[in-house]
């Protein structure tokens, strides 16, 4: 009988074993210009980036290269999000009046060039989200919906997560829990598996947790910053270092989600990679370096 279970519990780790290879890393902005923070559709054919200050907010088409101006206003590059068929792109812009930060939220269509305005001049807007097809977003402590085409998703939870009060809101069907699973501190970069019954969250200071939907933790992935769900099985993330002034170094890594397992995606000297994202197939990822390029990386699971 003890032999029946260490043979099972060694196939059920070579099952959940798996590699990953990076088959190709390129530069995908030939421009003497700088730009940062990518962010890639869900189908992993257009790529949003901005300025380091997040004013601007320009796509570009992989396959043609071709490059749309979206916006130029101040706060358009801070967390953007595609329509799930990557035809439309909602962003959030700012002003101020005094010393009160209103914004304004946008939805831009990339096929006829055209903006429209979804909520004009508020405060306390937070970045849209745009999950099964539907965009989320809050105006103070509201929590709005918009569906956002025809297609049935009935049988679909109304569920999402993100940051108040430095605590992570969960969302779902109408109710808000607020968790702080590692205790009171600063919580940040909460993401939703790719399944909705897993958070992934930063707790600054301390490191990079999964959790069930009620703040059960499930795994320690250690030093990990501005992570993301590559898959069920897989976290991208960067290990970024700094002298407290400018940083100093930054890599790319995948971790497992039982946290088991890490590997390292880039491993260059002249170049600092950070704040990876990724599509929801998980095989490719992009990442900005501090000197201003954008690079796709495309992954092989082995």
């Amino acid at each position: 009988m003890k032999k029946l279970l260490v043979l099972f519990l060694l196939l059920s780790k070579l099952m959940t074993a798996q590699d990953i290879s990076v088959l190709s890393n390129t530069n995908i902005l030939d421009s003497d210009s700088k730009y940062y923070y990518p962010h890639l559709s869900q189908d992993g054919q257009k790529i949003a980036f901005t300025t380091q200050n997040f004013t601007g907010l320009y796509v570009i088409d992989i396959k043609t290269g071709k490059i749309t101006r979206v916006s130029d206003k101040p706060g358009a590059g801070y967390e953007p999000a595609f329509s799930d068929d990557a035809s439309t792109i909602y962003f959030r812009t700012d002003e101020y009046k005094g010393f009160k930060k209103y914004s304004t939220l946008r939805a831009f269509d990339l096929k006829n060039k055209k903006e429209r305005i979804i909520e004009n001049k508020k405060r306390n807007l937070l970045p849209p989200k745009v999950i099964d097809n539907k965009l989320f977003y809050t105006v103070g402590d509201k929590i709005k919906k918009e569906q956002l085409t025809e297609r049935d998703d009935s049988q679909s939870k109304d569920i999402m997560t993100y940051i108040d009060n430095q605590k992570i809101v969960v969302y779902n069907s109408g109710k808000k829990t607020i968790l702080a699973p590692k205790g009171e501190g600063n919580y940040i970069w909460p993401q939703l598996s790719p399944d909705k019954t897993k958070l992934l969250f930063t707790f600054a200071g301390h490191g990079t947790y999964i959790s069930d939907l009620k703040g059960n933790i499930l795994a320690d992935l250690g030093y990990l910053n501005a992570s993301k769900w590559l898959n069920d099985k897989w976290i991208v993330g960067m290990k970024d270092h700094d002298n407290g002034d400018i940083f100093t170094a930054s890599d790319i890594f995948a971790v497992s989600t039982d946290g088991h397992t890490t590997i390292q995606l880039t491993n260059t000297i002249d170049k600092i990679e950070m704040y990876p994202d990724c599509n929801a197939d998980g095989n490719k990822v992009v990442y900005h370096t501090t000197n201003g390029k954008i690079y796709l990386m495309t992954l092989n699971y082995k």
